[in-house]
C-alpha cells in the first residue's frame, strides 16, 4: 500500500494543486488550507509521501479554520487548544480526469481542469436526469389516475358467447428426456444446452484510493473474481403424445337484451376417450355497452347485472381519464 499527497486549490490567490500534507498554507499568499477542497490528483501526477507516519485524521481549528495534524495539541497558526475541535471532513474518491494538465513546480498546474467543477457538473447532470425521470413518472401517474366524472348515455347492448371444442389427437411435443411422459412415442433425441454454470476465470482488479484525512491518501488493490459461462448439455427428447387440444370455437352473437343471450349449439363428433373424439372445453361470455359521451363514445365490457340494469338511452355517469380520454368502464353507473 502506497501513500500520496492530496491536492488543494487556494481560493484566495488561485494557486492550484498545492500539496495537502506539505502545504498547510498557500506558499504564495499565506492563506490557510481548506481541507474540504482537497481532491485526488489525476492519474500520472501522484506525489508520493516518503516516510509517512499516520497519526489520525486532521482536526480543524474553530478559531482560525487551520487544519492541524492529529498529533498537535495546539493550533500551529493561532495556538487554540485541540479539545473541542472537530475532525476535518473527508472527501470521496473522484473519477480520473480525461485530460489532466501539466503539473508545474511545487504542485501548481498549467492546464489542470478543476476537479471540483467536474464533480459539480456531474452532480448537476445527475440532478437533471433525476428531475426528468421524476417528471415522466408524474405524467404517467397523472395519465392513469387523473379522471373526471362525465355524464353519458347508453347507446346499445351487444353480447357474444363462445364454447371451445377440444379433440384428442396425436400432438408433437418436446421436453428433457428425464421428464418425458411415459405414454410418449415416436421418440427422437438430441444433445442440447440445458443450462450454464459459472466457472472462475481470473480476477478483475482496480486501484482504490482512500482519503487518510491528514492531507494524504493511500492506494490499495480491490479485486473481484471474473467468471466465464460454461454450457451444460443434456438429452432433449422430441416425441408424439395423445392429448386433448383446442380444435375449434363455436360462437353466438347478438344485439340488445331481448331475446336474452344464448349459448351456441355444439355439434360434437365422436365422444369418449378415443383418438379423434371431441368434448366441450371452456365457455366465455362478453357483454358490451355502447357508452356515448359529449364528444366521443366507448365500448365497455361489463358484468351481467350492469348490462341488464342500464337500458338503452339511459343516463349514466363514468370516470374519463383527463389526459388520454379513455373511459374507466368499472366506474360506469
Amino acid at each position: 500500500m502506497a501513500t500520496y499527497e492530496m491536492l488543494w486549490d487556494c481560493s484566495s490567490c488561485g494557486t492550484r494543486q498545492l500539496l495537502g500534507k506539505t502545504h498547510r498554507r498557500c506558499p504564495h499568499c499565506g492563506a490557510p488550507q481548506d481541507p474540504t477542497r482537497r481532491y485526488f490528483p489525476p492519474e500520472g501526477h501522484e506525489v508520493p509521501v516518503e516516510g509517512h507516519v499516520y497519526v489520525g485524521v486532521d482536526w480543524r481549528c474553530a478559531a482560525c479554520e487551520t487544519p492541524n495534524s492529529r498529533a498537535a495539541d495546539f493550533c500551529v497558526n493561532c495556538g487554540n487548544p485541540r479539545e473541542g475541535n472537530t475532525s476535518v471532513k473527508l472527501v470521496e474518491d473522484a473519477p480520473a480526469l480525461d485530460k489532466p494538465g501539466v503539473v508545474g513546480p511545487r504542485g501548481t498546474a498549467a492546464n489542470q481542469a478543476d476537479p471540483a467543477s467536474s464533480s459539480s457538473r456531474s452532480r448537476r447532470w445527475l440532478i437533471a436526469a433525476s428531475a426528468l425521470g421524476g417528471l415522466a413518472m408524474v405524467l404517467l401517474l397523472v395519465s392513469i389516475f387523473w379522471t373526471r366524472e362525465t355524464a353519458v348515455s347508453i347507446g346499445g347492448h351487444t353480447w357474444r358467447r363462445e364454447i371451445d371444442v377440444e379433440q384428442l389427437a396425436p400432438r408433437s411435443s418436446s421436453s428433457w428426456c428425464d421428464s418425458m411422459p411415459s405414454d410418449a412415442y415416436s421418440v427422437s433425441r438430441s444433445r442440447e444446452v440445458r443450462s450454464h454454470r459459472q466457472i472462475p476465470d481470473g480476477q478483475d482488479c482496480r486501484t482504490v484510493r482512500s482519503n487518510n484525512g491528514d492531507g494524504t491518501y493511500s492506494t490499495s488493490q480491490r479485486c473481484t473474481t471474473r467468471y466465464r459461462s460454461e454450457p451444460i448439455y443434456d438429452d432433449k427428447c422430441y416425441y408424439t403424445v395423445d392429448r386433448w387440444g383446442h380444435e375449434r370455437t363455436e360462437r353466438a352473437e347478438g344485439v340488445g337484451t331481448s331475446p336474452a343471450p344464448t349459448w351456441p349449439p355444439v355439434r360434437l363428433g365422436r365422444t369418449g376417450s378415443c383418438l379423434g373424439c371431441e368434448r366441450e372445453g371452456s365457455r366465455r361470455e362478453t357483454l358490451t355497452l355502447k357508452v356515448r359521451g359529449p364528444k366521443r363514445s366507448w365500448d365497455c365490457e361489463v358484468d351481467p347485472a350492469r348490462w341488464l340494469r342500464l337500458l338503452d338511452d339511459a343516463s349514466a355517469q363514468v370516470e374519463v381519464r383527463v389526459i388520454t380520454g379513455g373511459a374507466v368502464c368499472s366506474t360506469l353507473r
